[in-house]
């Protein structure tokens, strides 16, 4: 959280050294590859590997802009998936950990007159629910939310492109690819559903980061307070 606040400190100082500014406000979604690694899962070899898994979410954007920079922030529902695949007793299976959250990112955003951008923010998310599920010689799923943090929080960077559709409409798409790490631990299970925390199977305990790769897309109508065309 220190990080989104120095974040929105850096981006009122920019806006309040500007004499007009430019408002977004749009709906987007992300798809993402998602992971939750643990190095007390990546220690165990073949009995716990960690397997491709997919995420998403969607909400509503909103933008502070004054020329090249821009300050944002989002209001998201979606889902951070972990899966793994391992040997345990000689039986194959796979397993997934389902987390429900609610993501609010921020993000200061450098824009050139074509469109394209990057960006560096940090993204809160609170944990709404985990749903932990193990197919293989025993099957069974677990609410498994008391095992994780209530909320954690991850930094990014992104970058890609905002062009309007139209010149003569403030209507614009955004498309783009954002990188996160977590940076702060989301806690959690293992591959096999034992707390990460239990001091018996794993004395020296390791953080859990939350990381994600994906798609960012949306659609966003801009009020500039200019009369004139700004190129944005």
């Amino acid at each position: 959280m220190k990080f989104i606040y120095s974040l929105l400190f850096i981006g009122a100082f920019i806006f309040n050294s500007t004499a007009q500014l430019g408002f977004d406000v749009g709906a987007k979604g992300q798809v993402n590859s998602t992971w939750l690694f643990n190095q007390n899962i990546s220690d165990q070899g073949k009995e716990q590997d960690y397997a491709p898994s997919w995420g998403s979410n969607y909400g509503m954007l909103f933008g502070l802009r004054m020329g090249f920079f821009s300050l944002g922030l989002e209001t998201n529902f979606g889902a951070h998936n972990a899966e793994y695949a391992g040997e345990f007793l000689t039986q194959s299976y796979t397993s997934m950990v389902n987390l429900k959250t609610f993501q609010m990112p921020v993000y200061l955003r450098f824009q050139n007159k074509g469109g394209a951008y990057f960006e560096l923010g940090a993204q809160y998310n609170k944990v709404r629910s985990a749903m932990y599920t193990n197919d293989g010689f025993i099957n069974y799923n677990k609410d498994a939310s008391v095992e994780y943090a209530k909320s954690y929080s991850n930094a990014f960077i992104g970058f890609g492109i905002n062009r309007k559709i139209l010149k003569s409409v403030p209507l614009g798409i955004i498309f783009g690819l954002r990188l996160q790490y977590g940076i702060k631990d989301a806690k959690g299970v293992d591959a096999l559903g034992n707390s990460l925390s239990n001091s018996l199977l794993y004395p020296d305990y390791y953080k859990t980061r939350a990381a994600a790769a994906g798609l960012n897309f949306g659609l966003v109508y801009t009020i500039d307070t200019k009369e004139k065309e700004s190129g944005y």
